[in-house]
């Protein structure tokens, strides 16, 4: 009678037991679809936004001149078909950012390298940049707003002339430094000086080892990092910052650092995700290293093009 009250006993709390394990597994499940659903909800608002706000502006705009046409100062109607113009530039921006992000989940991108002169592309990325509407926007109202600093220096930090040619894709990383100077500009409210900076490295000295593990814990594949020269850009804003929380994920596909600035910081959230694929593509490296309040610091090493097969690369 005693074994049998005991088994009945043991019965009852596996019994329990396997319930509990089963409404935990249930409460977690559950929290993981709340969890992708808000997700999915903040993405398509954040979609939402960005495609709305172009088409608004050239509807409004086309509407308005097919109506008053005739009533319209000529200045009124350039200005309106400038509107329309940088408008349809913006909606070209998000698909041709979706196709890429597409063709990348995708392998279907493929790299057609040569030697790149970084000093070179640098300085047409910083030229283009402030020739960029967003740029003459805001140094329209606040002049001197944005100063742009290009430093180039030998593997010690002394200056110098030139730096050794990099063996890269020069239209794919062009888009790197486009994408990560817009994002310096984006997060800087207050301006300043965005400084860009080569410098041939050898990554696996102490001094670098030691700035990747402290300075970008996500950079998980740090012990892969091959002991060969690179060369180092790094894009120095004086901005927002990162909290440390986010730095691991601001790399990832529709990643906003805070849904709360989508009005006003556009974009989708993809820069720096493809940043990521098309360093790594090159077998390269790319991390952040920020300060909250006082700004971030991007970095990117892509091999030199003397150690790289003279080939196109295909992913």
């Amino acid at each position: 009678m005693l074994y049998a009250c005991a088994w009945h006993t043991e019965t009852e709390q596996a019994v329990t037991g396997a319930m509990r394990v089963q409404e935990l597994e249930h409460t977690s499940h559950g929290e993981k679809m709340t969890e992708v659903e808000q997700l999915n909800t903040e993405l398509l608002d954040t979609m939402s936004h960005e495609l709305r706000s172009p088409l608004a502006a050239i509807k409004g705009y086309t509407a308005t001149l097919l109506r008053y046409d005739k009533r319209l100062r000529r200045e009124e109607q350039r200005e309106f078909l400038e509107a329309i113009r940088d408008a349809a530039d913006d909606l070209s921006i998000i698909v041709d950012r979706l196709l890429e992000m597409a063709q990348l989940e995708t392998n279907a991108i493929q790299l057609r390298c040569s030697p790149v002169d970084m000093l070179h592309l640098a300085t047409e990325a910083i030229d283009c940049v402030e020739h960029s509407r967003q740029y003459i926007q805001a140094t329209s109202v606040l002049p001197g707003f944005f100063t742009f600093r290009l430093n180039v220096t030998d593997e010690q930090g002394w200056p110098t002339d030139s730096v050794p040619l990099v063996w890269a894709d020069q239209r794919r990383i062009r888009e790197v430094l486009d994408n990560i100077l817009e994002n310096a500009m984006k997060f800087s409210p207050e301006g300043g000086t965005i400084n860009v900076t080569l410098r041939p490295i050898t990554p696996r000295t102490p001094e670098n080892t030691q700035r990747m593990n402290g300075e970008q814990s996500a950079l998980s594949a740090l012990p892969s990092v091959p002991d060969i020269p690179m060369l180092e850009i790094t894009i120095q804003d004086h901005g927002m910052g990162i909290a440390n929380e986010h730095l691991e994920r601001i790399f990832d596909s529709f990643q906003r650092i805070d849904t709360r600035l989508t009005r006003e910081v556009n974009g989708l959230g993809l820069g720096l995700a493809l940043c990521k694929h098309l360093v790594a593509l090159h077998h390269g490296y790319l991390w952040v290293k920020s300060v909250p309040g006082a700004g971030s610091t991007f970095y990117i090493w892509l091999p030199l093009a003397q150690l790289a097969q003279p080939q196109t690369t295909e992913s």
